[in-house]
């Protein structure tokens, strides 16, 4: 029998979350051409010095004006509490009675003893931050965890051995094999099972409350569509060609090609191992060059760059943007200056901003609260813990059991993983569609173009 070696949240000393960092989970706005600090605030019933204190890094500039395009968070306007109608209090009741608290179990490997294994133990901690957040919001929450090992057999016995049929949502399992079983334990019961780790191909066909986190396969193809969007004004798109083309790398160039066909724009080569002749037959002087490497390795970009700034010393004429992969988002301890330099791209699903102050405050109260730094991975899995957890907690404390479909209506801007959910096809579960662009610009700033 697998051990519940959590069992209640209240049973876990208090987590250090401040109220300024619910504050800006409430909404977020990116500026537009001559919007003002005055203005936004304005639009959202809010004060000009609230919205200062919610972003505490924001650069203003002349008569109150934010450059466009800035990702702002918006705190929780504060509004005078009246005493509701006797029919109001009937409704609340009727609507949120059963999601009064809300009961969720972590399902994952939490006693593995490798690196795997503590990178699911710092998943589970962000969800108990999450926890936290909105239990200062007055919503109560049950956590239930358990250890399910990684065989089919192990949860199987858990799941005998335990009764979860009352929980609102189960977050797992790690392992693929196990995936089967506990979707049908979820939909014989009627819970919301959500997969933080699943491959994007399990199938979610007769599992409507089936939630996969990890994107959909068509995120390579959203991506294209992007960055083909972004950068759509007749501008010369180049594959950048090496032997070693690998999986996304292949889908990514097929899905350029369908775009691209769309625009009537052709899709030029350029060989990796090309002289300076051959790389300034691939460019263009009038246009900008998006180069879109076939794969997705640091040593094509390693090669490649070291080429580029060669060849740019002779050839200053020519303006280029490379376009990439989430896989890029790891390499930039050594490559963020080309990244600055050639006005880079990256599609992904989840980005941490290391230039926002609310990251160094969600790095500073995970310390605080675990006595320990976050692993430095790409994602950081105690703020993926964060983010899915307060979505879920929040949303099903609101929405109650109209979440499904009421879903889209809720505003969370995340820490770092995007969650826009979409059902995958009638009587089916739903399937991650979000997807973002990290723009290095040569400014050197970091700006987030969200879909």
């Amino acid at each position: 029998m697998k051990r519940l070696f959590v069992i209640l949240l209240l049973l876990i000393p208090a987590f250090i979350w401040g109220q300024r960092t619910l504050d800006i989970l409430q909404n977020w706005h990116q500026v537009k051409k001559g919007e003002t600090i005055q203005s936004i605030a304005e639009s959202y019933g809010i004060t000009p010095e609230q919205l200062k204190q919610a972003n505490p890094d924001i650069k203003i500039r002349r008569k109150g004006k934010i450059k466009k395009g800035t990702l702002i968070t918006i705190p929780k306007p504060v509004v005078e509490e009246k005493e509701p109608a006797e029919e109001e209090i009937v409704h609340i009741q009727t609507v949120i009675k059963s999601y009064s608290t809300v009961r969720l179990a972590v399902l994952l490997p939490l006693e593995e003893k490798s690196d795997r294994g503590a990178k699911f133990v710092e998943f589970y901690q962000g969800l108990l931050m999450a926890a936290d957040s909105v239990k200062q919001q007055g919503i109560n929450v049950d956590i239930y965890a358990f250890h399910t090992g990684s065989s089919t057999q192990e949860i199987q016995a858990l799941l005998r051995s335990n009764d979860l049929s009352q929980m609102n949502v189960i977050v797992g399992p790690a392992d693929q094999a196990q995936i089967p079983p506990l979707c049908t334990y979820c939909t014989e019961h009627n819970i919301r099972l959500v997969l933080p780790f699943s491959a994007p191909s399990t199938n979610t066909i007769g599992h409507p409350l089936l939630y996969l986190a990890t994107p959909a396969s068509s995120l390579t193809q959203q991506g294209a569509t992007m960055l083909v969007s972004k950068k759509f004004e007749d501008n010369n798109f180049i594959i950048l060609e090496t032997e070693q083309a690998d999986e996304r790398g292949g889908n990514m160039i097929e899905a350029l090609r369908q775009e691209l066909s769309r625009k009537g724009i052709s899709l030029r080569t350029m060989p990796i191992d090309g002289d300076d002749f051959a790389i300034e037959s691939s460019l263009n002087q009038f246009k900008m060059n998006c180069i879109v490497p076939n794969n997705t390795s640091i040593k094509t970009l390693n090669v490649f760059f070291a080429k580029l700034h060669d060849f740019q010393k002779n050839h200053i004429q020519y303006k280029i943007s490379m376009l990439g992969y989430p896989e890029w988002q790891t390499y930039t301890g050594t490559l963020l200056k080309d990244f600055y330099t050639y006005d880079t791209y990256i599609y992904s699903s989840y980005y941490r901003n290391p230039l926002q102050g609310r990251t160094s405050v969600f790095d500073r109260d995970f310390m605080n609260n675990f006595k320990r730094p976050m692993i430095v991975s790409y994602p950081r899995y105690g703020m993926m813990g964060f983010d899915l957890g307060y979505y879920f907690m929040n949303g099903l404390a609101r929405l109650g059991d109209t979440f499904e479909e009421h879903q889209n209506e809720l505003q969370y801007f995340p820490f770092q993983h995007m969650f826009n959910f979409q059902r995958n096809g009638e009587g089916n579960g739903f399937l991650n569609h979000a997807v973002l662009l990290i723009h290095y610009k040569p400014e050197q700033e970091i700006e987030m173009i969200v879909q």
